[in-house]
């Protein structure tokens, strides 16, 4: 089921000078976000990626297109598309002199979800904040917020939670505790998430699906299996053999594509075909003492589509 549907959107500025210029923000963008998943929104700083947020979330008006969430426009009818949606966009707001626990009594009252303290604790306990919920929101370290924030966001049971950016700014314990709240989330409240994020890397462990966006556009979508293997049948294979160059030579007589690289036989195969092969060269004499599959990084495929 399509939670998000998004057809044909742009979003257009006018900068200010001798002549209004237009420049396009989003241009011409169509995406599907299906129930259950978590879809990583890649790009860099500046590929559009919060203005294309800010569109879902009805902040901004947009120029072209069209965007349903639930089946519900989000230009026609706001206040149903945005009913169950939980968002963090950039950094939370919340009342610095009050404590975590205070400020998430207020919100709860404020979004009329006023609940009770033992729903209120789970979440608290969900995000990684039970020991230092009574302490001053100011006194939270980055992530500590961006936990506050996401906690908020998911006190009146969201089916879609949008995140963005939400490891920007954290050191690499904030970003490991962020990226196994990710998955709690979807794992306890199977929720549907959208993150948007320059940190390829991290978005490789958590995502079912990535959108690659540049200068505004999207310009491919891809589960993460076509990310680490690619969309074909042929895959790479890394081979650790008692002789890498005699087995090279063995399986070239294959006409298959192979090629030595520390220490390994690397064979770029269908996956069918490397039972037959590691026989081969074992009949030959040469040992074959573990076989893996390469996985493409998220980096890689990013400069692929980008250029």
């Amino acid at each position: 089921m399509k939670i998000v549907e998004i057809e044909n959107v742009s979003k257009i500025y006018l900068m200010r000078g001798k002549k209004q210029s237009p420049v396009y923000a989003v241009t011409n963008v169509s995406l599907d976000v299906e129930e259950g998943e978590i879809l990583g929104l890649l790009g860099a700083n500046g590929a559009g990626k919060t203005t294309l947020i800010k569109l879902i979330l009805g902040l901004t008006p947009m120029n072209e297109g069209s965007i349903r969430i639930n089946g519900y426009d989000v230009t026609k009818s706001r206040a149903k598309a945005l009913s169950k949606i939980g968002a963090l966009v950039e950094a939370p707001t919340l009342f610095a002199n009050f404590t975590g626990w205070e400020n998430l009594k207020y919100y709860s009252k404020l979004q009329g979800c006023d609940m009770s303290d033992d729903k209120l604790r789970s979440i608290v306990e969900l995000v990684g904040l039970s020991e230092r919920i009574d302490s001053k929101f100011r006194t939270y370290s980055l992530g500590m917020k961006q936990r506050l924030g996401i906690a908020q966001a998911i006190m009146h049971s969201p089916s879609l939670l949008i995140l963005d950016e939400p490891t920007n700014g954290l050191d690499p314990d904030g970003i490991l505790q962020m990226r196994e709240l990710f998955i709690n989330l979807k794992k306890e409240l199977g929720v549907t998430m959208i993150i948007s994020s320059h940190i390829l890397s991290e978005m490789q462990q958590v995502c079912d699906r990535v959108a690659f966006m540049v200068k505004g556009e999207i310009k491919a979508v891809k589960t993460m299996d076509e990310v680490n293997y690619g969309v074909n049948a042929l895959r790479k294979f890394s081979l650790e053999c008692s002789d890498c160059e005699a087995a090279r030579l063995i399986i070239a007589e294959r006409g298959v594509d192979c090629s030595v690289k520390d220490n390994a036989l690397i064979v770029t195969a269908e996956q069918e075909q490397i039972g037959s092969m590691v026989k081969e060269l074992v009949d030959n004499g040469i040992n074959v003492y573990a076989m893996n599959r390469i996985k493409r990084s998220l980096e890689d495929l990013y400069k692929e589509v980008a250029q």
